[in-house]
């Protein structure tokens, strides 16, 4: 089965007025788990980019303006390679890298790729003593480390690599059952019982809450010293 990893690198953290400013892809064949093709491309951004960006990527104005090409080129390549794989595999794909490319694919409808995603973040069944799910700190508990991180390449194989370390079958699993937001119904003395089993906090419903996939809750509610509610 070969599956299309997918990263993007960008100018912002807002889908409506930020800009994809790298595309990194890679065709990966899942039984032999190797890297077949692969596609690293910079984008032109219609403004200079923000120091910050700079500080977490490394990537400058100058080298996106030298290197870069267009948006619309770089989907092209992007569906292009796409029409290989039978789904594409991203870390937080679902919260962050499929919502920059729905924007701009309004704007190039033709490059538009319709497969199903699988989000590494939420999909891998990862044991219980992996509290983490950060992408750098998930290569380490799993042995490596990535050596270019922020570079939408290389966090590909990052999560490509990791990947490889679960049956891609229960992955799909996984990845068929609804994302969902647990609640913890925990008073303010209690909160440590949520905070020590990864819920965290937040402020405008102030609330504990944990994001799971749903087939993860229904077997981990009757653990939860607590009573929970999904919202």
């Amino acid at each position: 089965m070969l599956v299309l990893g997918l990263d993007l690198e960008t100018s912002g953290l807002a889908p409506e007025s930020d800009e994809i400013i790298e595309i990194g892809a890679v065709l990966w064949d899942v039984e032999r788990a190797y890297p077949l093709k692969v596609l690293s491309v910079m984008v032109k951004p219609s403004a200079p980019l923000d120091s910050q960006v700079t500080q977490i990527t490394g990537l400058t104005s100058e080298d996106l303006e030298r290197w870069g090409i267009t948006c619309q080129e770089a989907l092209k390549q992007l569906s292009d390679l796409a029409q290989w794989a039978e789904c594409i595999v991203a870390h937080n794909g679902l919260g962050f890298d499929k919502k920059f490319l729905e924007v701009a694919w309004k704007e190039c409808p033709d490059f538009q790729v319709g497969l199903p995603w699988v989000d590494t973040m939420y999909d891998l069944p990862f044991s219980e003593n992996i509290g983490t799910r950060k992408l750098d700190y998930l290569a380490a508990e799993h042995g490596f480390l990535n050596p270019f991180s922020h570079r939408a390449l290389f966090d590909v194989l990052t999560m490509l690599k990791i990947l490889s370390n679960y049956s891609f079958a229960d992955v799909l699993q996984l990845s068929r059952s609804p994302l969902v937001k647990v609640v913890a119904q925990v008073s303010f003395e209690e909160k440590d019982k949520a905070k020590e089993l990864g819920f965290r906090w937040d402020p405008k419903q102030r609330v504990w809450y944990s994001e799971m996939k749903q087939v993860v809750f229904e077997r981990k509610r009757s653990e939860y010293p607590f009573s929970t509610v999904l919202i």
